[in-house]
């Protein structure tokens, strides 16, 4: 009988140390089921500029625009920071040399830039890996004159003086020069100067009468010098001689390709709000010079003020502005094939909806 209860209590023992490994094991076993859920949930999640942090996706993104008329078309942004989504910071910077908003694009420094239109597709063309999402600047360039000049003809047998030998001010003022009866380098003389502080300056001292002047450096020579004329607005005579009865696409935004395809939903949001800058300097053209002045850009709210009606600033995605980009690279392509890169755009350049 005392061997028949050993028995018994030897067996629940054996079954009881049975049931408990057993639950130890499934205990365990959870446990490392949710460490390694939680470490998964807790891994860094790679952004366009390589910043990820805690749970959820981080997105920095840095946007660089030139110095001027591009900067004044996001100077909302600039200055409100807009919310692009939860979690995504967005780093705005005015870039004052060209050159470097070039280095900026090439080396991808930039996720989104707003650079000179021939550039994107000079860019484009030398294989950097980003997409023409919109233009938002169609043109800024005038012929003033402290002479009472009044078209074209009225050109004849003078000098001008201007920026960017070879670049747009010069390419489309001969275009235009041409359709309008006049040969370049024969019936008009050109000077070529370092930049829009020495064209305004030069100016202003009386050391040249006729200039191409860009905004918003014309809105501070009006104010600065008496008697100065707009002879000739560049963007009208454009669309005189255009198809689509339109300016040229002289700026517009380009997004790195990276940005493009992991977070197309943070495109889409940027696209939107900078529509919405432009809309709202040129509702509030006060406001923007506020703006301006208080980012400390280099323009007084006096000059973006003024500035701002001939800036034509002007919003158009990359499908409407596909016709009039096409049009204006081709005259660039006649004129010089290498200021577009070689060729004209392929469907790849443009960014789709």
């Amino acid at each position: 009988m005392k061997s028949r209860v050993s028995l018994m209590l030897i067996m629940m023992l054996i079954l009881m140390m049975v049931v408990g490994c057993g639950n130890q094991g499934e205990s365990e076993l959870g446990k490392n089921e949710e460490a390694a859920a939680n470490q998964e949930n807790t891994k860094e999640i790679s952004s366009p500029s390589g910043v990820g942090v805690g749970t959820a996706e981080a997105v920095k993104i840095n946007v660089a625009a030139p110095n001027g008329t591009p900067t004044l078309s996001m100077i909302k942004m600039f200055k409100e920071k807009p919310s692009l989504g939860e979690n995504i910071e967005v780093i705005y910077e005015s870039v004052k040399s060209p050159d470097l908003m070039a280095s900026k694009v090439m080396s991808k420094e930039a996720d989104i830039a707003i650079v000179p239109t021939n550039l994107a597709i000079k860019l484009y063309n030398k294989g950097v890996d980003y997409k023409f999402a919109a233009s938002g600047i169609w043109g800024v360039l005038y012929i003033v004159s402290s002479e009472e000049l009044t078209g074209w003809e009225d050109l004849r047998d003078k000098e001008i003086n201007m920026i960017g030998r070879g670049l747009t001010p010069d390419v489309v003022l001969r275009a235009l020069m041409k359709e309008n009866g006049l040969e370049p380098d024969k019936d008009v003389k050109f000077k070529y100067v370092n930049g829009s502080t020495e064209l305004a300056q030069l100016f202003i001292a009386g050391k040249s009468t006729v200039s191409i002047m860009p905004e918003p450096v014309l809105s501070k020579v009006l104010t600065k010098k008496e008697g100065t004329k707009i002879v000739l607005d560049l963007q009208k005579e454009w669309a005189k001689i255009s198809k689509g009865n339109d300016s040229y696409p002289q700026a517009g935004v380009v997004i790195n390709n990276n940005l493009v395809e992991k977070h197309p939903e943070i495109v889409e949001a940027f696209l939107e709000k900078y529509e919405e800058s432009i809309q709202w300097v040129n509702e509030n053209p006060t406001k923007a010079g506020e703006y301006s002045e208080e980012l400390k850009t280099g323009l007084n709210a006096k000059i973006v003020e003024k500035a701002v009606t001939r800036s034509n600033l002007i919003y158009k995605n990359a499908s409407d502005s596909k016709e009039h980009l096409e049009a204006y690279y081709k005259t660039l392509f006649g004129f010089s094939p290498e200021l577009i890169g070689g060729k004209l755009p392929d469907e790849g350049f443009y960014l789709k909806k």
